[in-house]
């Protein structure tokens, strides 16, 4: 019987592992219909500076950035949709949750942001929802108001 698992880690190479990859697309599927605990946000900026405001906003927020990678499609897509870049979130400790379903052998990165690049130049922000998260036993109540609240700081400095 499979079980699904929630877990923090600071192992950078799973967080590379999972980070480096494309989302599936029944990944990006639930984040369109809302069915995952993210935000979709549509940047003022093109995606190197919206890197930079949420890098910065982030930091200043106490929340640090442990990766910033970029990933590219698996398809032949059209060069605005070929390339996305990514920032994974953790907590003062350097960790970040992992979490696995039983239907899936992918682990997913829920503090993963996405950013990719609309066709009229702006950028598509796909960030952790803190509000849908609750703490457990490895997260305490204070990084999720601060994750809480830096997805409301982001909002703010983005668009």
């Amino acid at each position: 019987m499979r079980m699904s698992r929630y877990w923090m880690t600071g192992s950078m190479a799973l967080i590379l592992l999972v980070a480096g990859r494309w989302p599936q697309r029944n990944e990006l599927d639930d984040e369109r219909e809302g069915q995952s605990a993210r935000v979709t946000l549509i940047s003022k900026y093109e995606v190197d500076e919206t890197m930079r405001q949420i890098e910065r906003t982030a930091r200043k927020n106490g929340v640090p950035v442990l990766l910033r990678t970029a990933v590219k499609s698996p398809d032949d897509k059209a060069a605005t949709e070929a390339e996305a870049q990514v920032l994974v979130l953790g907590d003062a400790d350097g960790r970040t949750p992992v979490w696995q379903s039983a239907e899936s052998a992918t682990p997913y990165l829920p503090w993963r942001v996405m950013i990719r690049r609309l066709a009229d130049g702006r950028a598509e922000v796909s960030l952790p929802d803190a509000s849908n998260a609750h703490a457990t036993d490895e997260l305490d109540e204070g990084t999720l108001s601060r994750l809480n609240d830096l997805s409301k700081v982001i909002e703010r400095s983005i668009t």
